[in-house]
């Protein structure tokens, strides 16, 4: 099976890559042929990767206005998606994250050449134009459920920019218009129960094509369970994250050591000196660092998606202390083989930490080998298993 995969960016920059570069490196090993379809926003992490240009976040207001057609419609990513049909002759499509730069005006062409379409949901663009289900003041925000985008516009959704919140806005309509994304796309990937419910509640036409699916987690053999002497925050550093509130709770617990993992855009200041920023890290130092953990603590503040950063934990015998929220508790399990508490709370998380640390080691120890255990819903295997049912079941239907 020859399969193209799709995806803004060609490189590892968060999770919805790691899932990428995992679902690529399990069906290359099943025996598939895979084809990646990306911008060139990024060192080019697989090859064969075919790239098209497009404006980076860096590039300057001229180059903005002058592609701002192309972030409606991008005339190079149809022609692009065409050369690559003709040339590669792939029996299906994957698409991951795509808005922002292919547009939707390679569903079409995909559609035109009878190639089966399937889109996992890594995040919320489809049914909330600023993707993350928050308003600017990272409240939960479901104003557009009945299709209402402007609220988007007048509340300036995206980063409280009036500007940035409005050609979101357009984008949403204007797709919603002339290119409806489940008229084209055969079967959508739900990564969670929670990301169904959510598209359910608001256009049960995608939630009529959709399965879930869980992300893949590599566990290896059980290691020996290692208690550190540190509290871990890794990933992606974002407003939406919740690391001011964890910031807030270490203040607290002046006796407590945080290393926090990982690189973004919010500017993190008065770090209290019991935490200590390690910066970007490489998959296998932050494996390391995860093991040597006490616990990780993944404090989001919005609806997650899935929860990679829990599953990654678990997989490295290290519980977690997580935010009640999103599709969290659906790898979380409160007292079993981690901790939840009240998402932005900071003295539930505080509470919830002192709560954590006091464990025997025989309890600590039990809690790890539950988290070991309950990543069997999660192994690469079964999603390797069902992701190939549904690329079958479409070509061959």
């Amino acid at each position: 099976m020859k399969i193209l995969q799709i995806n803004k960016y060609p490189s590892l920059k968060g999770g919805t890559e790691t899932v990428l570069f995992d679902t690529i490196g399990l069906l290359k090993a099943d025996g598939h042929d895979v084809i990646l379809l990306s911008t060139d926003e990024g060192e080019v992490a697989y090859n064969p990767t075919y790239t098209i240009s497009y404006p980076k976040r860096s590039a300057s207001l001229i180059e903005k206005i002058y592609n701002l057609p192309s972030f409606f419609y991008n005339h190079s990513a149809a022609k692009m998606v065409e050369l690559i049909i003709e040339k590669e002759k792939p029996g299906i499509a994957h698409i991951h994250l795509y808005q922002n730069s292919f547009s939707n005006s390679i569903l079409p062409v995909l559609k035109k050449h009878n190639i089966p379409i399937v889109m996992t949901l890594h995040e919320y663009r489809q049914i909330c134009p600023s993707y993350l289900l928050l308003d600017r003041t990272l409240q939960i925000c479901e104003r557009c459920i009945n299709g209402n985008y402007l609220n988007c516009m007048f509340t300036r959704c995206a980063k409280g920019s009036f500007v940035e919140s409005s050609l979101l806005t357009m984008e949403m309509y204007y797709r919603r218009l002339f290119y409806k994304t489940e008229k084209y796309v055969d079967r959508f990937i739900c990564v969670s129960n929670f990301v169904y419910k959510k598209h359910e509640d608001f256009n049960k036409d995608i939630s009529d094509k959709s399965i879930v699916i869980y992300n893949p987690v590599k566990v290896d053999t059980p290691k020996d369970i290692k208690k550190g002497d540190y509290l871990l925050y890794f990933g992606r550093l974002s407003r939406e994250k919740g690391i001011r509130t964890l910031l807030s709770a270490m203040k607290q617990l002046p006796d407590l050591k945080l290393k926090i993992a990982g690189v973004g855009d919010l500017s993190l200041t008065e770090i209290p000196p019991n935490v200590e920023l390690l910066g970007f890290k490489s998959k296998d130092e932050v494996q390391s660092i995860i093991y040597n953990a006490q616990y990780t603590i993944v404090p989001s503040e919005w609806n997650e998606t899935f929860g990679l950063s829990c599953t990654e934990s678990l997989a490295q015998g290290t519980p977690v202390i997580a935010s009640d929220i999103g599709a969290i508790p659906e790898i979380v399990q409160h007292s079993k083989n981690g901790f939840l508490f009240e998402a932005g709370n900071v003295q539930s998380l505080k509470e919830t930490i002192l709560k954590a640390i006091v464990l025997s080691n025989e309890e600590y120890s039990e809690m790890a080998e539950n988290g070991y255990q309950s990543l069997s819903k999660f192994s690469e295997d079964k999603y390797l298993k069902q992701l190939l049912t549904v690329y079958n079941e479409l070509i061959y239907k």
